[in-house]
């Protein structure tokens, strides 16, 4: 199943240190079960490609700043979420990539 995101912003796809790829949404999914389900799939695929578009702008990522900003950002899509919430997707989505062993990030 296809999960909604941002079309305008890029789905990377990470290959593994085992040389496996592995979707955008399945890192999302990953991130939901480690959540335990109490945000949504879209809310954090949505939440995970504004962090990674605005990381991009910044020489040094500090969390909190960023999860305010993408928290702001979110109202664009027309989601409601407390910069708490955005910290808790960003730190879950930072431990599945670790846990994943990524190696090379695919932008698509």
């Amino acid at each position: 199943m296809r999960i909604r995101g941002i079309q305008e912003l890029p789905e990377p796809t990470f290959r593994t240190v085992d040389d496996a790829w592995v979707s955008l949404d399945s890192v999302v999914e990953r991130v939901c079960a480690a959540l335990r389900g109490d945000v949504s799939p879209v809310v954090a695929k949505c939440t995970i490609q504004l962090a990674r578009h605005a990381a991009e702008q910044l020489d040094r990522v500090e969390i909190g700043p960023l999860a305010t900003d993408v928290c702001f950002a979110l109202r664009g899509e027309r989601i409601v979420v407390t910069p708490i919430v955005v910290q808790a997707i960003l730190m879950a989505y930072a431990g599945e990539v670790a846990t994943l062993e990524v190696v090379q990030v695919e932008e698509g």
